[in-house]
Parts: C-alpha cells; structure tokens; sequence
C-alpha cells in the first residue's frame, strides 16, 4: 500500500468519522432544539396562566371597587334624599298655624296625668300655654314646638317637642321608609 492510499484512506476515515460527528451532532441540535421548543412552551404556557389569573383577580378588584363606589354613590343618594324629606317635615312642622300649632299642644297635654309638673315650650307657644294650661309654665326651650313635662323634683321629664316626635317617628319608621323610597 502507498502513501497515497494510506493518505486517502486516512481522509476517508476522517470523512466518515466527520460526517458521523456531523450527523451526530445534528441529532443533538435538534434534541436540544425541541427540549428548548418544549420548556419555551411550557412557560409561556405558565406565563399565560398566571396573566390569566393575574387578569381574573384585577378584573374581580375592579368590579368590587366599581361595586363599593355604586353602594357609597347609592348611599349619599339615600342620605341626602332622607335628609331633604327630614328637612321638609321640619320646615312644614315650623309653618303650622297657630291654631294648628295649639290643638297640638292641646292633645299632648290630655296625653296623660301630669299634675304638678311644670312645662317648658318653645318662646312661640309660651302664651298660649300659660292662658290654657293649669300648670307651672317653667321656661323656654330651644325647639320648633311641643312641649317638655318635667315632675316638681325634677326627676321624671317627658319630651313632647316636635323635634323628638319627628325623631322618633322617624327611627321607628326608617325601615318602612326604606321600603317606599328604595324598594329594591
């Protein structure tokens, strides 16, 4: 065998092995190219769930926020509109006429036995009551009417003002109130 041959034999080895080499390391780039193609899709796949999630809990804040903002906004409505009802009944109570004004305060002074007590009234109804009334005329107070009986010692006070019997029929009367103005 000559030289040459030997030469070519070596290179032909040499192209086989290389080639073999090539071909193995074409396999091994594509191996490592789909585990890549697989994690790449994994997490964008992760990442896609979580922005999702992420997605779902901003869009289920943003509805409870837009909730919350409609019940204050419904709430502010509801107060300023009791408000508006409670200012007129005021402002209604404060224009009755004076023989409106004095049946009333004839029916709350028959409301029960108060002998002996004094009364309090408002600076508009202080003569009436003094003409009318058998009772100690104690005073004035500060009201849009009715009257305050007190006992001789103090001790027992029953408020019939205007102010408290709009209140209290106001608290007793919230839910029904409620009911008629935001039927729901």
């Amino acid at each position: 065998m000559g030289l040459d041959e030997v030469v070519e034999d070596i290179l032909a080895a040499g192209k086989a092995g290389a080639g073999a080499l090539l071909k193995e390391a074409a396999t091994e780039r594509e191996r490592l190219l789909a585990e890549a193609r697989e994690r790449t899709r994994i997490l964008r796949m992760a990442r896609i769930k979580q922005a999702e999630r992420t997605a779902a809990q901003t869009r289920v804040r943003e509805l409870a926020a837009a909730e919350l903002e409609v019940k204050r906004a419904r709430l502010a409505m509801e107060r300023d509109l009791i408000e508006a009802v409670s200012t007129r009944a005021r402002e209604r109570i404060a224009a009755l006429q004076p023989w409106e004004d004095e049946a009333l305060l004839t029916a709350l002074l028959a409301t029960g036995e108060c002998k002996g007590f004094r009364i309090f009234s408002a600076k508009k109804n202080e003569a009436f009551l003094r003409a009318s009334s058998p009772l100690e005329y104690a005073g004035n107070i500060r009201c849009l009417g009715g009257l305050v009986l007190e006992s001789p010692d103090g001790s027992v006070r029953m408020d019939y003002t205007y102010d408290t019997i709009l209140r209290e029929a106001a608290d007793r009367m919230m839910r029904q109130l409620f009911g008629i103005l935001f039927s729901r």
